[in-house]
């Protein structure tokens, strides 16, 4: 990889937009999808393929392999992700613009010595 990133910047303002963007997504998400797997678990309780043969039969077809409790499983861990993905990347930018900023401040000295 021979890209050239001299005098590649951050665009402090698009960052914290983009950030911003990210954390109401992920507060929403936070918010929207236990209630939303609380109404799918309350659809589930109420049963409402019936107790004959057909219901029987369409209950192990939707749940035999666990396929809503999966996705109610998976929408729990997927909110979570969210939340830490924001997290992890506003550490990460963080840690970008302290070494910039470190960076500049040595060349800044550096040229001030010679």
């Amino acid at each position: 990889m021979n890209e050239r990133w001299d005098g590649a910047s951050i665009a402090r303002s698009v960052v914290d937009r983009g950030m911003t963007a990210w954390s109401t997504n992920a507060e929403e998400v936070s918010r929207t999808l236990p209630k939303l797997t609380a109404e799918v678990e309350k659809c589930l309780a109420a049963a409402p393929w019936g107790v004959g043969a057909e219901g029987e039969a369409f209950y192990r077809a939707h749940l035999g392999d666990g396929g809503p409790t999966e996705m109610i499983n998976q929408c729990k861990r997927l909110a979570e992700e969210i939340v830490d993905a924001g997290d992890r990347l506003r550490h990460a930018i963080d840690n970008t613009r302290q070494t910039d900023a470190d960076i500049d401040h040595d060349l800044t000295r550096l040229t001030r010595e010679v």
